[in-house]
């Protein structure tokens, strides 16, 4: 388990959703990028990142970029929701970089201003991880303004 303070909230990633962080990795000098959607909940204790979905063969992906399947993440919140009893939420978007401290691109900032900006969401904030090869960038989007931070393994 991680604890950050970001934009004065408190951010929890859980074990289960470094361990895939960990899984997809970009150590080989072909891996391309992976990525897909942060599901968890909310409360006055803070935002728990507790799960990340898998990419799935209707992903896009190349050596320096991922796009996700916008259909096969809606099941997958749809589902964790309801088998939640309501609980479980979406929050945003992972993927990975060859880097080892990663640093969101413009495109990255792009897809996740438009996710804030164009989609129905629970909270009000969005949460974008960006797993490299010796850190993560977790990045909070809220009232407009992105802030982010490097985390150290």
């Amino acid at each position: 388990m991680v604890e950050v303070e970001l934009s004065k909230k408190r951010i929890v990633l859980s074990d289960r959703l470094l361990e895939i962080l960990e899984r997809y990795k970009q150590i080989g000098k072909k891996d391309n990028e992976a990525g897909g959607i942060l599901l968890g909940q909310v409360s006055e204790d803070g935002i728990f990142i507790l799960k990340a979905s898998a990419p799935c063969s209707a992903d896009q992906a190349s050596r320096t970029g991922f796009v996700r399947s916008k259909k096969k993440a809606q099941y997958i919140i749809d589902y964790e929701h309801v088998s939640s009893g309501g609980q479980t939420i979406y929050l945003g978007e992972w993927h990975t970089h060859s880097e080892p401290y990663p640093c969101p691109s413009q495109v990255d900032l792009r897809m996740i201003t438009d996710q804030y900006d164009k989609n129905r969401l629970n909270e009000n904030f969005v949460i974008l991880l960006i797993k490299g090869t010796k850190g993560i960038y977790i990045g909070l989007k809220s009232n407009g303004k992105i802030k982010g931070m490097l985390i150290n393994e």
